[in-house]
């Protein structure tokens, strides 16, 4: 009896501290356990807009999601993880239609205890972020939390994984940026809160990994108009000053490599472990079905091309059938929520 008191009491204390966590668990920050850390991969895809059947005749948004992760399951040594950055649905907010794209989404994965992955053997989780397209059409996340992810909704989508030596930050960089009616339709993300810098400021410096990774929607460095506006130099400090191995973004539809100086890096693949922090941006699962690897080799994080996967080319009915209907659901709901407070911007 004294010894299956003894075992209750070390099964009890094991679930209440609870601090190593594997995928899968509704946990703030994950610590992913597996036993070959030093030479792992995971993949990056962003922007997969994508759009349920009803205004999306054709399916093509999840036959293109559905023919990158078919290629992802094919590889004979599958990834550690795959990330995406942002712009899950064409649009999500919290209206009815939105709920729809963001199901559309969440069914072309297989899903266990509100996680997310890219096998049916659950051993690829998917993790991801929102974009400017999964605020729009109400502007908030609702949709989001409610089908894609309800596991960070309290910490306000920031959130941890570790894997092995290397941390990745997960942040939300945002809707898009209306207070200059000037520059609205630049698609620059609204950025980041003082308290989104705080915590990343906390978390950085707590952080015991060799490499660190963050990951938004929108990118920090690059060209003018493709960028996130509020607190963008105190994150690029941030990230200088913590020696931030990648900050990996989408939106911009484009790959691209900047480091803080404005260098561009076009030869793939880039041991970014030579460098300060790279700033990337990479292609879209929307025009193209693109994917990016970035491999984790001993002490170095290799960098490589967006690859791009063949896909079928539709008739231009299809893209005109898809824009009418946008173009009538964008007229009844956006504009008329937003015209009266366009008029009363100032804009000088």
């Amino acid at each position: 009896m004294r010894e299956f008191k003894f075992l209750t009491f070390i099964i009890i204390g094991m679930l209440i501290i609870g601090t190593i966590t594997v995928a899968g668990i509704n946990q703030s920050n994950l610590e992913i356990e597996n036993s070959s850390f030093n030479d792992f991969y995971f993949i990056q895809l962003t922007d997969t807009h994508i759009r349920h059947k009803i205004v999306d005749i054709f399916e093509s948004t999840t036959e293109k999601l559905a023919t990158v992760l078919e290629k992802i399951n094919s590889f004979e040594n599958p990834p550690a993880f795959v990330v995406i950055t942002g712009d899950l649905c064409e649009w999500a907010g919290s209206d009815p239609t939105g709920a729809l794209n963001a199901r559309a989404f969440v069914s072309c994965f297989y899903e266990e205890d509100d996680q997310l992955y890219a096998d049916s053997e659950l051993t690829i989780p998917i993790y991801t972020t929102p974009g400017n397209h999964d605020y729009v059409i109400t502007r908030n996340l609702k949709n989001y939390h409610n089908y894609i992810d309800k596991n960070h909704i309290e910490d306000e989508d920031r959130y941890i994984v570790t894997y092995g030596d290397v941390s990745l930050f997960f942040m939300d960089s945002g809707p898009n940026y209306y207070s200059n009616p000037l520059i609205i339709f630049e698609w620059h993300g609204e950025g980041l809160y003082d308290d989104d810098i705080e915590w990343l400021d906390e978390e950085l410096s707590n952080c015991e990994s060799t490499h660190k990774i963050v990951l938004m929607h929108h990118p920090a460095v690059g060209e003018d108009r493709d960028l996130f506006i509020r607190n963008r130099k105190a994150f690029v400090e941030l990230c200088e000053s913590y020696e931030v191995d990648l900050v990996l973004a989408g939106h911009t539809h484009s790959d691209k490599v900047y480091d803080y100086d404005l260098n561009k890096y076009d030869e793939h693949p880039i041991n970014c472990s030579k460098y300060s922090t790279l700033y990337v941006q990479s292609d879209d699962c929307k025009q193209g079905i693109h994917f990016r690897n970035i491999s984790i080799q001993g002490n170095d994080i290799w960098i490589e091309a967006n690859e791009e996967l063949e896909q079928v080319i539709y008739d231009k009915s299809e893209n005109d059938v898809y824009q009418n209907i946008y173009l009538k659901i964008f007229e009844r709901v956006f504009i008329d929520r937003y015209k009266k407070e366009y008029t009363q911007l100032d804009i000088s």
